[in-house]
């Protein structure tokens, strides 16, 4: 994204000197190549970049958005880094195999072109560099698998064995001893230019023509610096705070523009050999900056030597674990299809797109399930746990009877304007008398378990399932069609009348439906719409001589019920704390309540 803002507005840039002076404002639509445009203006770019994503990032710090990192789930970051960790692991493959003529893809499906260039190139593997590479891989992983993560040897030798260490200081001997470059061509280092550039102000006259393009920037950025950071809190069980990343990393990048430094966020790869060596505190990043330090001032020319493939072995090993988090959804798939296709979807576009694409379309398709999820909320029906005085259930355990004349719905969820109406219809209809069932004497409805639906069809239909907002609740008016009665129906002497949706209503053994009791326990919020849903069926029950009573409401339920108007239509004295104080204080005396 860096080269994209560097290419667009460095283009800009240096139309503008060139046609009329340093500060005109001829524009183009023209783009010229990246490597077309003058060092100099390509420098001030991405410079002035990244002061501009370093005030971006402070200023989402101080602001407190980071708040909105809530919305990266532990899923969507476990997809995210697992298919970032193999665009970092792609990235090391033509150094790891030697092929100089294997050049990396940008854009959406790059993995894709890249590996059909590397399976088209295979036999132009340099062999001399592909042995270093599996000798440095096969040292590594070893000594990560047997000592390093070996509690017997651990609690030995106390701190992890540093094979990454001593592989680069042999490496870059046996590289200079044997010329590996000259008689064997195996690439190296060669040149790490030693020192430190003089400060300089960034070119601020470009900020205002880059702060828009340079927010989506900033975005990507610190979601990436999140997600990472939320990866090893949860795997070393500590806490990120958010804003705290966001201002650290903001003062960072407004830091570095000063010494000509490109935009920077957390390193996938730099973070995973980090971890894997057994840094685990500050005082690790300290040291190693020191180090780097020391290599740039004085060190770099002994580095020379070292063979480029030994730093693609040592990157590709510290980032199997993380590759191994595709293992995740198996078990993501057992506990919540909808968090495993979550995992799925970040995965699949993080590979098949790209790194800001696939994070973009995640936390998307993460939004839209939670939203999914708010509407779709489960709908239960109560009933009383036999042999005890005040606990229910839902009805699907089968230790649990209904009240009779009275009906106990729960929401699990918000009523919100996004499911109040589809909710408050499943109330409605079980205030609705079932058209074409023949021995039906009462509006008192039952559901019935999907296994006990009805085996003889009735001659003029046949029986569907729908599938809806919570398919035991619906009440359509199909053809009846009768069943066996259940074990529950013969303890209560009740026949059964089925109607196409698999919902049941009961025959002339129960009183006609009473009672409407709503169990808020599990409702969190209400918003207008959903207050003005609950009014409109208080007028209904009004109507029909049917008393609704409200539980468990939390005070700002209540509230904003109350605020609302809610107490025109049920009474205050309708507000109860426990379900079955409200059955037995609203059922009429007659009733035989269970």
């Amino acid at each position: 994204m860096t080269s994209g803002i560097v290419q667009t507005v460095g283009t800009e840039l240096f139309i503008r000197r060139n046609a009329s002076g340093y500060h005109a404002s001829n524009y183009t639509d023209t783009v010229m190549d990246l490597k077309d445009i003058p060092l100099d203006i390509r420098i001030q770019v991405a410079v002035a970049v990244t002061l501009a994503v370093g005030i971006w990032q402070a200023l989402m710090g101080i602001l407190r958005i980071g708040y909105l990192a809530v919305f990266l789930s532990d899923h969507l970051v476990k997809g995210f880094t697992c298919a970032a960790a193999f665009h970092v692991f792609t990235s090391q493959v033509s150094l790891v195999f030697g092929m100089k003529n294997l050049k990396q893809r940008n854009g959406p499906l790059k993995l894709v072109y890249f590996y059909y260039d590397f399976f088209a190139q295979i036999m132009t593997v340099h062999v001399p560099t592909l042995i270093i590479s599996c000798v440095c891989i096969v040292l590594l992983y070893l000594t990560r698998v047997m000592i390093n993560q070996n509690s017997r040897v651990m609690k030995i030798i106390k701190i992890p064995f540093p094979m990454e260490l001593i592989v680069i200081i042999f490496a870059t001997l046996i590289s200079y001893y044997m010329d590996l470059e000259g008689a064997w061509g195996v690439s190296i280092v060669k040149n790490i230019p030693t020192g430190l550039p003089a400060p300089h102000v960034p070119y601020y006259a470009i900020i205002p023509d880059i702060l828009g393009r340079t927010f989506a920037l900033s975005v990507v950025a610190s979601s990436v610096l999140i997600s990472l950071a939320k990866i090893f809190a949860t795997k070393h069980r500590y806490k990120v705070s958010a804003n705290q990343e966001l201002i650290a990393n903001g003062a960072g990048n407004i830091f570095g523009s000063f010494f000509l430094c490109i935009p920077t966020t957390g390193a996938l790869a730099r973070s995973a050999v980090q971890e894997a060596v057994g840094g685990a505190t500050q005082l690790v990043s300290l040291v190693s900056a020191v180090i780097i330090l020391v290599v740039l001032l004085a060190l770099g020319k002994f580095l020379n030597p070292l063979p480029r493939a030994c730093l693609g072995a040592i990157i590709m090993v510290a980032l199997i674990n993380m590759l191994k988090g595709v293992l995740e959804v198996k078990k993501l798939w057992k506990v919540s299809l909808i968090d495993a296709s979550i995992f799925m979807v970040t995965l699949l576009a993080t590979l098949l797109l790209d790194v800001d694409y696939g994070l973009a379309i995640g936390v998307l398709y993460s939004l839209l399930t939670f939203a999914f999820r708010m509407q779709y909320g489960k709908v239960s029906v109560l009933g009383k746990v036999r042999g005890t005085e005040d606990e229910v259930r839902p009805v699907e355990d089968p230790t649990v009877d209904e009240f009779a004349g009275a009906r106990v719905f729960r929401l699990y969820g918000p009523l919100y304007s996004g499911n109040a109406e589809a909710f408050i219809s499943k109330i409605r209809r079980a205030m609705t008398p079932v058209p074409g069932a023949a021995r039906v004497a009462s509006s008192y409805l039952t559901p019935v378990p999907e296994a006990e639906i009805p085996v003889e069809p009735a001659s003029n239909g046949s029986v569907e399932s729908n599938a809806g907002f919570e398919p035991d609740l619906e009440a359509n008016a199909h053809t009846g069609v009768t069943r066996r009665p259940s074990t529950a129906d013969q303890r209560r002497n009740v026949s059964t009348v089925v109607d196409g949706d698999g919902i049941h209503a009961e025959a002339t053994s129960l009183k006609p439906l009473s009672v409407i009791v709503i169990d808020c326990s599990t409702i969190n919020f209400v918003d207008v719409v959903g207050a003005e849903n609950l009014q409109s069926l208080g007028r209904e029950c009004k109507k029909k001589e049917i008393k609704l009573a409200l539980v468990n409401c939390s005070e700002p339920v209540y509230n904003t019920l109350v605020l609302s108007g809610i107490l025109s239509f049920v009474p205050r004295d309708n507000f109860y704390k426990s379900v079955t104080e409200a059955v037995e204080h609203l059922l009429p005396s007659d009733h035989d309540r269970l």
